[in-house]
């Protein structure tokens, strides 16, 4: 799923959410963030989620955040459109440089100058959201689904210490070679599902800031029997990490070192 921010005052943000939400939604599937009055929201671990006579979805309460519900849609949606909350960490378009916390993806001085067709082919550009179900639903719609008996996964996460005397982690900075990374990801999944009983193989590592104790890398196999499935998803990530140019900065409380650099 691909994330866009709107950053814009209104009534400028409502017009780009309303015309942006009609293309987008004809490309695929399309989930539109907003703010929407719920009661009760107030209440401590409280979270509503809510669906309508045609199916549109929404959430809120004291226990929503909007990770969370990227995690939730991500297994339905090719795209998610947010508007309202130039707080979250996610591309943006810019009208008349809106303050926002995320990263420009495409900046107008007029919501009329809006290009649909190349904030389309700048949206392709950035780094997909995806979690460890919205790739087990993407493995599973493989033509040769009904023949397999084995979804086997790996989920990385970062780890707050290496032994119980080290220093805490509080994060990593992942970056990636771009376009390369992308190609060598894509050449390991392929060739990986070359072999027999093998019939879809996905990887995805992010990259930007993770925190301590947050997923970071995920491998999905789907395979006829358990045992070539497993094979399968520890020779993925193995070759993940050997063979894609993915570079780590890992952030301590006294210190931080790219992981190549330390002694």
């Amino acid at each position: 799923m691909r994330l866009l921010g709107i950053a814009a005052s209104p009534p400028d943000s409502g017009a780009l959410l309303g015309e942006i939400s009609d293309f987008l939604s004809s490309k695929g599937s399309l989930a539109v963030i907003s703010p929407l009055p719920v009661a009760d929201t107030t209440k401590q671990n409280f979270s509503a989620y809510q669906l309508d006579e045609k199916g549109n979805f929404s959430a809120s309460g004291s226990n929503m955040t909007l990770p969370t519900l990227f995690d939730i849609l991500a297994t339905e949606h090719d795209y998610a459109l947010i508007g309202g909350f130039e707080t979250a960490n996610v591309p943006y378009i810019v009208l008349n440089g809106h303050s926002h916390n995320g990263t420009t993806l495409m900046e107008l001085d007029s919501a009329e100058n809006l290009d649909t067709d190349q904030l389309f082919r700048n949206l392709q550009t950035t780094e997909p959201f995806e979690t460890l179900d919205s790739l087990i639903a993407k493995a599973v719609k493989s033509p040769n689904a009904n023949q397999a008996g084995a979804i086997a996964t790996f989920t990385g996460r970062v780890r707050e210490l290496d032994h119980p005397s080290d220093s805490p982690t509080t994060r990593l900075e992942f970056e990636k070679y771009a376009g390369v990374a992308e190609s060598r990801l894509q050449q390991i999944c392929s060739n990986l599902c070359q072999r027999d009983g093998i019939f879809e193989v996905l990887m995805h590592h992010k990259v930007g800031h993770i925190e301590s104790g947050e997923n970071v890398v995920f491998v999905v196999v789907l395979g006829a029997h358990r045992d070539e499935a497993f094979k399968t998803v520890q020779d993925g990530i193995n070759r993940l990490k050997n063979e894609v140019p993915i570079f780590k900065k890992e952030i301590k409380i006294d210190g931080s070192f790219w992981v190549h650099d330390r002694p």
